[in-house]
């Protein structure tokens, strides 16, 4: 899958609450309220991150997209996108990440969940959910789309 589909998987407005639930199979990894850095972690003996894309929006956000791969197999597409004022006040330590896992910084700050929603593409059967959390009161937005490569239990 290249990154502008997964691009529009991750843009489709169809995104369900997480008081609905997924099927059984995935709803363990889509509704996980922690680190998804540190779940993806116990599942491989080694977890990349490969940058697509970095830099700033048109909107005034830090866009950071990336893979990330356990023991060399894509498994999820994540784009992150952090306001300035967030940036600015809350989490500059994110846009030196390099391939760092950003999840390993952000979870040690004890980030606030805003909301949580999730969506099944049908056309290529992946899923995908959405994670708003605030930094000290400033608000960043997290979307992860599971590839097909996705080891789902």
């Amino acid at each position: 899958m290249t990154p502008a589909e997964s691009r529009c998987i991750l843009q489709h407005p169809d995104w369900r609450d997480a008081c609905i639930l997924p099927s059984p199979a995935v709803r363990d990894w889509l509704l996980h309220e922690g680190s998804l850095t540190r779940k993806l972690q116990q599942h491989c003996a080694r977890l990349d991150v490969a940058i697509a894309h970095e830099g700033w929006t048109d909107d005034d956000h830090w866009l950071r997209e990336v893979w990330l791969s356990g023991d060399g197999i894509p498994w999820i597409y994540a784009q992150t996108r952090i306001p300035h004022a967030t940036l600015s006040h809350a989490a500059a330590p994110l846009q030196n990440s390099g391939n760092r896992p950003i999840g390993l910084w952000l979870y040690t700050q004890q980030p606030t969940r805003l909301s949580l929603h999730w969506r099944h593409d049908h056309t290529s059967d992946t899923y995908a959910r959405q994670t708003v959390l605030a930094l000290n009161g400033y608000p960043l937005d997290i979307r992860e789309h599971f590839l097909s490569t996705f080891p789902y239990p």
